[in-house]
């Protein structure tokens, strides 16, 4: 005769969180490493403007330093607007995944409070039913 097996379906559950926590560290690892090349981009930018700015100082800057300034600048605010998209898309991605492991640890941890009842219920019956036996005997 089958008989469910609450231990079965809570491993179950217990491989499906893992797999939610692995999609989720992918996610983060992902949103993680857009976030430093943004980072790294908006550096690149400051540090180029330091430099402007210290040879405009010191008198020794032109023209076509400062056309390439420019040119520089607006190639990386370029490649930062891409960054911000990428990095709003995968920050969505993370939570989406998030939300999935919240659901798969709840699902699994009533699962286990059931079995655990279930497993409180049997002990209490078998205690009941060996007692009550030991007594009208």
């Amino acid at each position: 005769m089958f008989r469910f097996s609450l231990q079965k379906a809570l491993e179950v559950r217990e491989r499906v969180e893992k797999v939610r926590m692995k999609e989720m560290a992918e996610k983060l690892a992902r949103q993680k490493g857009i976030e430093y090349q943004i980072e790294s981009i908006q550096d690149k930018i400051a540090g180029q403007d330091s430099q402007a700015n210290q040879a405009k100082h010191l008198g020794r800057i032109d023209v076509n330093q400062l056309k390439m300034l420019i040119a520089f600048k607006a190639k990386k605010k370029l490649e930062l607007n891409g960054l911000n998209q990428a990095f709003q898309k995968a920050v969505a991605e993370t939570e989406a995944r998030r939300l999935a492991l919240v659901e798969a640890s709840r699902q699994r941890k009533t699962l286990a409070k059931n079995e655990q009842i279930q497993m409180d219920e049997a002990a209490g019956n078998h205690y009941f039913q060996h007692h009550h036996k030991g007594n009208h005997a």
